[in-house]
């Protein structure tokens, strides 16, 4: 009997596409938002220690934006319209993990404050609780999104005139003057109506508390949260 010579090579690749095509949907529903937007920056700053906590928190396991497929898709099209202004999105947050949320409400309950001077300068650490901070939160449901733009070209942000995370009245978006370290000039609040106007023209709600943050309307899912890793 004549054996037949095979090669493994075709069936390795065959199952690469078939593992990245899975990869695509985290959870059913769900996508990686990179796949959509490859200019996309990701900066999720809870995977990290640049945030309020000064430390990752539970569930952020890569650096990897992820939202419902129907924001995403809402998220492309701003996408595409800020590009041709001459701008990038950056997602400092997405689709964040129930067990995040836990994670700072632990935090709350700690002496650490290493962090207090770049994100609750003005406020005591219990009075972020629930003003700020909650037991739970739009993002575990999938499609709320907390963003920036950045310069096509360079890659730099456009000064908002507050950092993202900044707990008090200088990140409401249409404050105007001075605060502790620094000051929202009319500029400043341009930049951020901009922001606003772009993701609102493509079905996203603002919150007017936080420059950054963005809802899409009609979410698909309404009622539940998540508790899936990002990774």
């Amino acid at each position: 009997m004549i054996r037949k010579k095979f090669s493994l090579i075709p069936l390795l690749l065959l199952f690469v596409l078939s593992s990245a095509a899975k990869e695509t949907i985290p959870y059913n529903g769900f996508v990686y938002v990179k796949n959509l937007i490859p200019d996309l920056i990701e900066d999720l700053r809870y995977a990290g220690n640049n945030n309020f906590m000064g430390e990752p928190a539970t569930g952020y396991q890569a650096n990897r934006v992820i939202l419902s497929r129907q924001a995403a898709t809402a998220l492309k099209a701003a996408a595409d319209e800020f590009r041709k202004l001459g701008y990038v999105i950056k997602i400092y947050d997405a689709y964040r993990p129930q067990s995040a949320v836990d994670h700072f409400v632990r935090w709350s309950k700690t002496s650490d404050q290493r962090n207090k001077a770049d994100y609750y300068p003005t406020l005591s650490k219990p009075a972020l609780f629930p003003r700020y901070i909650a037991s739970k939160s739009g993002h575990s449901k999938g499609s709320t999104i907390d963003m920036t733009i950045c310069y096509k070209d360079t890659g730099k942000e456009v000064d908002m005139g507050s950092h993202f995370d900044y707990f008090g009245e200088a990140s409401h978006t249409m404050f105007l003057g001075k605060y502790n370290g620094g000051e929202v000039t009319k500029a400043h609040q341009q930049n951020r109506l901009l922001l606003q106007r772009v993701m609102k023209k493509h079905g996203f709600k603002p919150y007017a508390n936080e420059w950054w943050h963005f809802t899409l309307n009609n979410e698909p899912y309404p009622k539940k949260w998540f508790n899936f890793p990002v990774k």
